[in-house]
């Protein structure tokens, strides 16, 4: 294995990303993948759904988001530890405290102040965003502030080649970057579709979000299809002057040992027996609960 993805989007990025989570899963265990990152923006929505079908699917899942800051920047935020998973809900549920509109008024978008995100830091890996909208590209110096926070070992500089305009120029300024910082790249593929039948789709829910038409959004819209999840051997020719920064995905993949199935502290009832209806079996789990909890307060 040379390459994991770690920057990839499912349905629950909503009017942006393409595909289910198990046909993120299934698609990356037929390409040979050994793991697979989920990242939607701004939520851990899909990540459940995502880290079971990854898991039989036979490829280890990484929990992560990609994560909006004041301002409009987005970086990449991976999960390495049950304390890192809960600073993310933390930072996902500040981004979203805010966002309800007033009334008759447009929702507002979810973003977290940079300086949280830096408070918040411990048990998260952090990429520095992604080609378009990243914070390294948009604000080197905040992305330095960043990486003073989370140190060398747990900042990297994200490249990415969607082939637009300016890669080069872009890829070569990010890796002088890194070199100032001390920090090392990875790449990674900004995924939003499992396959190139849904590229067009991504293209039309593109178009919906930004209520226009498919000519009206072509800057917005990924008009080259290289969203797609690729085979690592191709991520490896698609990045010809940074195959270090390809096969170290894999490092910093190896460390991300999270397990979201089985480190949370609770589990979901199991009602595949079929004895009595779900409902019921629910209705006495949670019975049994409130009757737990009622005993434990009354012998305070």
């Amino acid at each position: 294995m040379t390459y994991v993805e770690l920057h990839s989007h499912s349905a629950y990025s909503f009017l942006d990303g393409a595909s289910q989570p198990e046909e993120l899963a299934a698609r990356a265990a037929e390409l040979g993948y050994d793991a697979l990152a989920l990242t939607d923006h701004d939520g851990v929505y899909g990540s459940l759904e995502f880290a079971h079908a990854a898991k039989h699917f036979g490829v280890r899942p990484i929990t992560g988001a990609e994560v909006t800051l004041t301002g409009g920047a987005h970086v990449t935020l991976l999960v390495e530890s049950a304390r890192g998973y809960a600073n993310l809900c933390r930072l996902l549920t500040a981004a979203h405290a805010h966002t309800r509109p007033k009334e008759g008024g447009e929702p507002l978008p979810p973003a977290v102040d940079q300086a949280m995100l830096e408070e918040l830091h411990d048990g998260l890996v952090c990429l520095s965003g992604c080609a378009r909208h990243g914070l390294a590209v948009h604000d080197p110096n905040a992305a330095a502030r960043l990486a003073r926070e989370f140190g060398r070992k747990n900042f990297y500089v994200e490249l990415q080649r969607p082939y637009e305009r300016g890669d080069a120029r872009r890829n070569a300024a990010l890796r002088d970057l890194a070199e100032t910082l001390g920090v090392r790249t990875v790449a990674t593929g900004d995924v939003h579709a499992h396959d190139l039948r849904r590229a067009a789709l991504q293209d039309v829910l593109v178009a919906v979000r930004c209520r226009t038409s498919l000519d009206g959004c072509e800057r917005e819209r990924r008009g080259n299809h290289e969203c797609v999840l690729a085979a690592p051997a191709d991520m490896l020719e698609r990045f010809p002057d940074d195959r270090d920064a390809v096969v170290r995905t894999q490092e910093v993949a190896g460390r991300l040992e999270f397990d979201l199935t089985q480190e949370l502290g609770y589990r979901y009832p199991d009602f595949s027996d079929g004895a009595e209806p779900a409902s019921v079996q629910l209705r006495r789990v949670c019975e049994r609960a409130f009757a737990a909890r009622a005993s434990t307060r009354s012998s305070r």
